[in-house]
């Protein structure tokens, strides 16, 4: 037997070319990149990428069909080639999550210039190298999903279609919805009706739909209290510097060696300032700020220092209490808990809908999602002003479909899979057999070449039968004769 181990390049192909391929499709895409930087999805937008996405399902038929005895086109339709190709994927989408990236309205100058910027990994999705890999990898999955068709049918063919053509679909979509997805943004105020919208470049749209904003609500943290450096105004102990969280009246906190301690709380007051005299009064009225009485006490002071801490509002200035003079306790900006919009939708079809729209809770209308997106921070919580982002993507459902399949081949092949003997297996380019099936041939290979082995032995020692046996013994009876 020939036991010269196979070297990388002959046939059969194995592994190792299947990682070569898939380098290459991956090295290719990153010479296209150096040379015509990040794709444009502008110049894929519907018609052109519907073109191109049948002319490609086209090819794969047609290498199907017209390929299906050359070697090349079924081992591309075999394992070996498909899962190099989805490690090299793997290894791609693993750059992108360590990667920052930036969103398509951010302009090229404003992007980190290195080589990272020059592979286009800051905009991975758009990059030369990700989309040759995908395409590269749909071919493959085209090919296995019709070479199984092949096959004769059965019932746990479901599983592999469910996940072949599932990722295929998510792939596939997701590629085609660049050019066609809208992002747009709508400002909106209290009372107002409005059915225009602008894209990244600042050009206004007339929607199909309109936004009437009833009221906009936003909620608060409570407020803190911080130590701060008056020449600075880097909050102290620099790099894990202390805070205190209003938790009432009468508590006290320690900040950055000193002992504050809570006396009064008004939620809406006014901060009136004469001359080196600032006047805390309660005012329950629009643009009134926080305020927060404390008595501050340290070993190094000879008397505690006492007075009104603010973070002011648009209205009102803030306002500080001097410890001494290095530092102040001062009161941050609050942070936002959660700002709602109630809202009610018009669109030009007739239908009316009325909805509170928070962030991460959006509104679904028709072919839009609308998100909360921002409101007039100058205004802070006394804001009257919504900011919408509103999201068309005519794929999503073709992405979503491919997902869901995915996980029903999942489930499929969790509670349906073929176990024992009886289980089927699957060869190359998704030819089936039964594992029992499998067995058996690999006995009867083995037991042929045995058979093989030994007839070559019994030629070359002389054993009954050859024919030079046969020949002496005939000799020896004519000598017996004479």
């Amino acid at each position: 037997m020939n036991n010269r181990h196979r070297k990388t390049g002959e046939q059969p192909w194995g592994y190792a070319e299947g990682f070569i391929a898939a380098g290459g499709v991956a090295f290719a895409g990153l010479l296209l990149q150096i040379i015509n930087r990040n794709i444009d999805p502008a110049a894929f937008a519907w018609p052109v990428n519907v073109i191109l996405g049948i002319a490609f399902v086209a090819g794969i038929i047609c290498a199907h069909i017209f390929g299906r005895n050359n070697r090349l086109i079924r081992w591309l339709s075999s394992v070996r080639a498909s899962v190099p190709a989805i490690a090299v994927l793997l290894f791609v989408v693993i750059i992108m999550g360590l990667t920052p990236q930036f969103a398509g309205h951010v302009p090229e100058a404003h992007l980190p210039r290195n080589a990272v910027g020059l592979l286009g990994w800051y905009r991975m999705t758009t990059s030369w190298m990700f989309a040759l890999v995908c395409l590269y990898l749909l071919f493959l999955l085209g090919l296995t999903m019709l070479r199984r068709t092949r096959s004769r049918a059965s019932w746990r063919d479901i599983g592999f279609y469910l996940n072949h053509a599932g990722l295929f679909l998510a792939l596939f979509g997701g590629m085609l919805e660049g050019g066609d997805m809208e992002r747009l943004t709508m400002t909106v105020r209290e009372g107002a009706t409005e059915w225009r919208a602008s894209d990244k470049a600042g050009n206004v749209r007339q929607l199909p739909l309109a936004i009437e904003l009833d009221t906009f609500t936003i909620e608060e943290y409570p407020p803190k209290l911080v130590v701060i450096d008056n020449r600075t105004g880097k909050m102290l102990p620099e790099g894990r510097p202390d805070t205190y969280l209003f938790d009432g009246i009468g508590k006290t906190a320690s900040l950055a060696g000193n002992t504050v301690e809570i006396l009064e709380y008004l939620p809406d007051a006014a901060i009136v300032r004469d001359s080196s005299i600032v006047n805390v009064v309660p005012m329950k009225t629009e643009g009134a700020a926080v305020a927060i009485k404390v008595r501050v006490t340290n070993p190094s002071l000879p008397q505690p220092v006492e007075g009104w801490v603010s973070n002011g509002s648009y209205l009102f200035p803030y306002h500080v209490l001097y410890i001494d003079e290095a530092t102040s306790v001062a009161m941050p900006m609050q942070e936002v808990k959660r700002y709602t919009s109630k809202v009610t939708v018009f669109t030009e079809k007739g239908h009316t809908k009325k909805a509170a729209i928070e962030v991460n809770k959006p509104l679904s209308v028709e072919d839009w999602m609308i998100y909360q997106y921002s409101y007039d921070e100058k205004m802070g919580k006394y804001s009257d002003t919504s900011v919408f982002e509103l999201i068309r993507d005519p794929w999503l459902k073709v992405v979503y479909t491919g997902i869901f399949m995915l996980l029903a081949g999942a489930l499929f092949l969790f509670f349906a899979a073929p176990k024992g003997d009886g289980g089927e297996i699957l060869r190359d380019g998704g030819d089936r057999e039964t594992e029992r099936g499998r067995r058996q041939r690999d006995k009867e290979t083995r037991r042929r070449r045995d058979k093989g082995t030994e007839g070559q032995g019994d030629r070359e020692t002389g054993r009954p039968g050859d024919n030079g046996t046969s020949s002496d013994n005939a000799a020896g009876d004519k000598h017996s004769a004479r």
